[in-house]
């Protein structure tokens, strides 16, 4: 039986490394802000594949490939006010 494909978030601290296995890309995405909002150094990001992700592919995969246009829509309306 294989495990589910979860996102590794990795922080360095001063007493060594901090690993969190997420189930899904909410979770790291949470995670990832709790490392930030700790101050910790060289915090990395794998996918599911392996992938090494930044925070700005792992929000995408949140919001979905619609997202960012929808989002520049909204501006767009906003600023028409």
């Amino acid at each position: 039986m294989t495990g589910a494909a979860l996102f590794v978030v990795r922080a360095r601290k001063s007493h060594g490394t901090a690993t969190y296995n997420c189930p899904t890309a909410e979770w790291a995405l949470r995670k990832l802000g709790d490392f930030q909002a700790a101050g910790h150094d060289s915090i990395s990001i794998v996918g599911p594949d392996g992938q090494s992700l930044t925070e700005a592919e792992l929000r995408a995969m949140i919001d979905g490939p619609g997202a960012a246009a929808h989002k520049a829509d909204r501006v767009t309306a906003d600023l028409k006010s």
